[in-house]
């Protein structure tokens, strides 16, 4: 049988030999952390690494202990143990700063030779599936001096690595910029609801768009909507093609304030519910009561409305957008969570959302409101797809660019 070449799919032009196999004893030095718990205190220059806290925020903290060796840059931390299928175990994080960080124990600091570009290497150790065969998902995982050191992986020259190294750096960059502007953004929205709402038993917000100045009514939802439900579609229903669909468990992960574009499909059944592009929508089950509180505008008729959605219909003096938001956040959120009842499945009734109380201004400011966190939940959107794009696209070319 032809031995297969150990080279990778996709390559930077100029390069053409084979990767050459080695273990990490061959190509890094490796070192044990220490015990330094009884050495924190509250202020200095040092930041704790272990198996539970892995701090790159910048955060500081001190070692009384003057002994111990800091990390160095370009050092690489590995975290030698976790619980049982933890998201810990066998990751590693590469030192941006000498002396900014120290092992502590169950931590190994691994420093590449001359010949390995650092970032290739973390790359490396951290896309590689070799160090879950020691997870047996039962007591705590512990890696090995040697479970470590006998890692193989594949080599090409160091110029080479040092292009891949480069390329995945900014790539990095590049995603850790859109996660923080998306953090910014949701963060930015928080703030919004928490100041651009009525406080629970006062009648005016912190924050109000210029020309309002009224007090805001406090009425009972079922006073300002009338309500139905959706029609029994399930999972097993979809289909590739057909007519689009709304089930109450893409609430939770796949659906803004607004639903506009919806992705998903069943064959016409009779006694179907189809939106008119008004209502609000609301989950009638979930697995917790935080679940279940939650709402989206349907701004397109024609769309199916499956099982298990609360539908509520507002009167004209009650903007859905605006009405969504605030069933989704605040005060109208936590009075949901506690209507709603159950253990294993939790339920939530239309004679519940009745019982709602919802602060409301006149309509004018409401679609004032509604308009703003429409614009921002767009620009939460985009930045999260750009992310996710940048998220797929690494994981793809890690998988061609590497042996």
């Amino acid at each position: 049988m032809e031995k297969k070449a150990k080279v990778p799919k996709l390559r930077f032009p100029g390069f053409t030999g084979e990767w050459q196999e080695r273990k990490l004893e061959e190509i890094a030095q490796y070192r044990n952390g220490k015990a330094h718990e009884k050495d924190i205190s509250v202020s200095g220059k040092y930041v704790v690494i272990n198996s539970k806290f892995i701090s790159t925020n910048g955060n500081v903290r001190k070692y009384s202990n003057q002994q111990i060796e800091p990390l160095q840059k370009n050092e690489i931390a590995f975290v030698l143990s976790d619980v049982p299928n933890g998201q810990a175990i066998a990751r590693a994080f590469l030192v941006d700063e000498t002396n900014k960080y120290t092992l502590n124990q169950r931590i190994a600091g691994i420093t590449p030779n001359d010949n390995i570009y650092p970032y290739f290497l973390y790359l490396l150790m951290n896309r590689n599936r070799y160090f879950l065969q020691f997870d047996d998902g039962v007591k705590q995982t512990n890696l090995l001096l040697n479970d470590v050191i006998k890692f193989k992986g594949y080599y090409p020259v160091y110029v080479e690595q040092k292009k891949i190294g480069v390329f995945f750096d900014n790539l990095d960059n590049l995603i850790a910029l859109h996660q923080r502007k998306l953090t910014h953004l949701q963060a930015k929205k928080k703030s919004l609801l928490q100041k651009m709402f009525p406080k629970k038993g006062e009648c005016f917000p912190e924050l109000r768009f210029p020309g309002f100045t009224d007090a805001w009514e406090q009425r009972k939802l079922g006073e300002v909507a009338k309500f139905s439900k959706g029609s029994g579609y399930c999972k097993d229903d979809l289909v590739d093609k057909g007519i689009p669909i709304i089930l109450y468990g893409r609430l939770y992960t796949k659906y803004q304030t607004q639903i506009i574009n919806v992705d998903t499909f069943v064959a016409e059944q009779s006694n179907s519910v189809y939106s008119t592009g008004k209502e609000v929508i609301v989950p009638a089950s979930g697995e917790t009561a935080e679940d279940i509180s939650i709402a989206s505008a349907v701004m397109k008729s024609g769309i199916l409305l499956g099982g298990d959605l609360n539908i509520v219909y507002p009167y004209q003096t009650l903007n859905s957008v605006f009405l969504a938001v605030q069933l989704s956040n605040g005060n109208a959120k936590k009075e949901m969570s506690k209507r709603a009842q159950g253990k294993s499945v939790v339920h939530l009734h239309n004679a519940d959302l009745q019982e709602a109380e919802i602060s409301i201004p006149r309509i004018a400011e409401q679609q004032q409101i509604g308009c703003c966190f429409e614009q921002l939940d767009n620009l939460i959107t985009l930045h999260q797809r750009k992310l996710t794009h940048l998220q797929t696209q690494k994981k793809a070319l890690l998988q061609q660019m590497f042996v």
